[in-house]
C-alpha cells in the first residue's frame, strides 16, 4: 500500500514536471516569435479584440473622405477657370472704372450757384478759347432745336460761334486729320459722326462744345475756370453711373488728354463693329459717346503721377443748372436704349445681370463638354478589341 501511494506521487510530481517543462517552453517559443516579429510602432496587436474599428467609426470615415474627382469634373474645372480668368481680363476695364470712379470721377469743381456776368476785353489773351462749337448733319436743324441754339448763341455773344456740319467735318478731318477718314466714311450710325467730331475740332481749336438739346441759362464762368492756372485744362461733366458725358466738354486747343481720345477711336470702333449690328446703343456708346470717352479718360488718368490734376476738372450736374438745361433730345435713340437707361440708373442690376450670366454660361458650356467628352468615351470604348481576359477559353477538342 506504501508501494502504490510511493509511487502514486512519483508519477503526479513527473507529471506536473512534464506539464511545468511544456508550459515554459511554449512561452519560450512564443517569447522567441515575438522577438522575431518586426516592430509594431503604434501598438496594433495590443489591441485584440479592439482591433476591428467600431462600425460608426467606419461610416463617420467614410463620411469624411472627399470624392475622388473623376477626369471629366477635372477638365470642366479647369476650363471653367479659364473661361472665368478670361471673362476678368475682358472686362477689366470696366471693373477698374467702378473700383476707381470716385477716384477719377469725382466731382470738384466748384461754380458760383448765382449767374454773375463777367464780361472780357475783346482782346484778352485766354488759355481757353472762346468759342462755342454745335453740330449736326445739316445747316437744316430740327424745329426743336432752333430756339436751344439761339438761347446757346444769346448767352455766349461774346463768343465766336462754330456749327459744324458733316461736310465740314469731313473736310476738317482729310486735312488735319486723314489718318481717320476712312473709319469717318465706314461709321454705320450718324451719331457715329457726330461723336467723334466733338473730339476732333475740340483738340484742333479748344472752347466749349455743346449739344444742341441744350438750353442755354448763362454762360459758364470760363474765366473762374482759368484761375486754376496751367497750360492744359479741361471741364467735363459727370454721369450716371459712372464717369462723364461728353453733351459738354471744355478744353484748351491741342490738350493731351484730347489727343489720346482721338487716337482710341479706330481700336475702339474695330472692337465694336462686329456686334453693333446686335447691340446698336451699346457700339455707340462704347465707340464713340461717353462709355468710350470715359474708359480712355480712365487709362489716362491713372498713368499720371499724381491726382487730382488742374488739367482734368470734374463738374457735377447740379452744378450746371443754373447755366444749362438738357433737353435730351435722343435723336439717335434704339429700341434698346430704354432698357439700357433703366439699367444704368440702377447699378446693382449690372452684378446681378452678370452673376446670373456667367451662371447660365457656365451650366450651357458644361453641359456641351460633357456631351462631347460622353461621346468621345463611347466612341473610344467602341473602338479598344475586347480584352484576352474577357474573351471565352478555347476547349481542346483532342481531350
Amino acid at each position: 500500500m506504501n508501494t502504490n501511494t510511493s509511487s502514486h506521487r512519483d508519477s503526479g510530481r513527473a507529471g506536473s514536471s512534464t506539464r511545468s517543462s511544456s508550459s515554459s517552453s511554449s512561452s519560450h517559443a512564443s517569447g522567441s516569435g515575438t522577438h522575431n516579429q518586426p516592430y509594431d510602432e503604434e501598438r496594433l496587436e495590443l489591441l485584440g479584440e479592439f482591433d476591428t474599428p467600431s462600425p460608426r467609426w467606419s461610416l463617420s470615415r467614410r463620411c469624411l473622405r472627399l470624392p475622388r474627382p473623376k477626369k471629366s469634373t477635372t477638365w470642366l474645372l479647369l476650363i471653367d477657370l479659364t473661361i472665368i480668368g478670361l471673362l476678368v481680363i475682358a472686362f477689366w476695364p470696366l471693373i477698374t472704372l467702378l473700383l476707381y470712379n470716385e477716384r477719377l470721377f469725382g466731382a470738384r469743381l466748384a461754380l458760383p450757384v448765382e449767374k454773375t456776368p463777367h464780361r472780357e476785353g475783346h482782346y484778352q489773351q485766354h488759355a481757353i478759347p472762346r468759342i462755342l462749337h454745335q453740330t449736326s448733319a445739316t445747316e437744316q436743324i430740327r424745329d426743336d432745336w432752333v430756339k436751344p441754339q439761339q438761347s446757346c448763341k444769346d448767352a455766349y455773344s461774346d463768343f465766336e460761334y462754330m456749327h459744324w456740319t458733316d461736310a465740314l467735318a469731313r473736310d476738317l478731318i482729310a486735312t488735319e486729320y486723314p489718318w481717320f477718314l476712312d473709319t469717318w466714311d465706314n461709321y454705320p450710325f450718324p451719331i457715329q459722326h457726330a461723336d467723334s467730331l466733338r473730339y476732333f475740332v475740340l483738340h484742333r481749336y479748344g472752347g466749349i462744345y455743346l449739344d444742341m438739346d441744350t438750353w442755354c441759362n448763362a454762360s459758364i464762368p470760363i474765366h473762374q475756370i482759368e484761375a486754376a492756372g496751367g497750360k492744359d485744362l479741361s471741364v467735363f461733366k459727370s454721369t450716371s453711373p459712372t464717369g462723364v458725358s461728353n453733351d459738354l466738354m471744355i478744353t484748351t486747343a491741342r490738350h493731351p488728354i484730347f489727343e489720346a481720345v482721338i487716337k482710341r477711336l479706330v481700336f475702339y470702333n474695330k472692337i465694336t463693329r462686329p456686334w453693333s449690328s446686335i447691340q446698336p446703343h451699346t457700339a455707340v456708346m462704347m465707340s464713340a459717346g461717353p462709355l468710350f470717352l470715359t474708359l480712355v479718360l480712365k487709362s489716362y488718368l491713372l498713368q499720371l503721377p499724381s491726382l487730382p490734376t488742374p488739367s482734368f476738372q470734374v463738374v457735377n450736374a447740379t452744378q450746371l443748372l443754373p447755366y444749362l438745361t438738357d433737353l435730351e433730345g435722343q435723336s439717335w435713340h434704339h429700341g434698346d436704349t430704354q432698357a439700357m437707361m433703366w439699367i444704368g440708373e440702377r447699378p446693382w442690376v449690372w452684378y446681378l445681370m452678370g452673376a446670373i450670366g456667367l451662371a447660365v454660361g457656365t451650366y450651357i458650356v458644361n453641359f456641351f463638354l460633357l456631351l462631347v467628352w460622353n461621346l468621345c468615351t463611347k466612341r473610344r470604348t467602341k473602338a479598344q478589341p475586347p480584352s484576352t481576359a474577357q474573351q471565352p477559353s478555347k476547349v481542346d477538342k483532342t481531350n
